[in-house]
């Protein structure tokens, strides 16, 4: 799944590619079209002759607001687990996992690949009315160094789940999902089923500080990989999450993994507590 430093990524790379441009045309997959929140005519026409004035990132959504004759309407699409995003030539073949093309002047195409048909695609004047939860998403998981570590605690301090629970919650900090929660614990050396109430002060600080410091170098990683392809999804950079049964990098004891291998939860027995 597609979480923050993926889609930070994404956004980063497409913005400067695609902002100014004007859609020329929309082609659906025709057998993929139920992924669309909006009749299909509708999504086509819409979006057709608009200019793509911003791209931008809420949580696990990728947005890109488009414009026409003053007004402005917004694509927005949750990947899910299986989505993906992609840049090509006009024309160029596509996969089977396509969704959608916007056919942009310049003859490039931005398209929306889903390898699980589990994405949602909205196309939105009101964001809060017509996206699915967007108006319970909490803050930024990446905004925490301007909001500040007495903030978090505060903020924290409202739930009483397990740790990856809370951090998987959007309405806590929207944008961390399953493998960067894994990450975030591994980091601050804290099992995944504790309770948020057994943290300590000093605790809660390292968790603080995991949030950012995780986000931040995984974005930068998959910034810096010059092989990196957005269609796909490369974690080979990372601790634990994905490595049950291999040896821990910090202390050498044998990474577990609870549930399927489609969502695994990863941790280390050995120097997590």
């Amino acid at each position: 799944m597609p979480e923050l430093p993926e889609l930070e990524a994404v956004r980063r790379r497409f913005a400067p590619r695609v902002e100014g441009r004007v859609v020329d045309g929309v082609e659906v997959n025709p057998r993929k079209g139920f992924l669309l929140r909006s009749p299909l005519p509708v999504f086509t026409s819409e979006l057709k002759g608009r200019r793509i004035s911003q791209v931008w990132r809420r949580g696990k959504h990728m947005v890109y607001d488009l414009e026409a004759e003053g007004d402005l309407g917004h694509l927005v699409i949750n990947p899910m687990l299986g989505g993906r995003f992609q840049m090509t030539p006009l024309g160029a073949k596509r996969q089977a996992a396509h969704i959608f093309s916007l056919l942009l002047d310049g003859a490039e195409e931005l398209r929306y690949l889903d390898f699980r048909d589990m994405g949602r695609v909205y196309w939105a004047h009101d964001l809060e009315k017509e996206v699915l939860a967007w108006p319970e998403l909490g803050p930024e998981a990446d905004s925490l160094p301007e909001q500040g570590l007495e903030w978090f605690r505060k903020r924290l301090r409202r739930y009483r789940a397990a740790l990856k629970d809370v951090l998987r919650d959007q309405a806590f900090l929207a944008g961390i999902g399953n493998a960067y929660s894994d990450e975030i614990l591994f980091e601050a050396k804290i099992l995944p089923l504790r309770k948020r109430s057994s943290l300590s002060a000093e605790e809660e600080e390292a968790l603080f500080a995991a949030i950012s410091g995780v986000l931040a170098r995984a974005t930068e990683a998959i910034l810096a990989n010059p092989n990196y392809e957005e269609s796909k999804q490369d974690r080979s950079f990372m601790a634990v999450h994905g490595r049950g049964g291999e040896a821990c990098p910090r202390c050498g004891h044998r990474i577990s993994q609870i549930g399927s291998d489609r969502e695994p939860m990863n941790f280390c027995r050995g120097c997590q507590v």
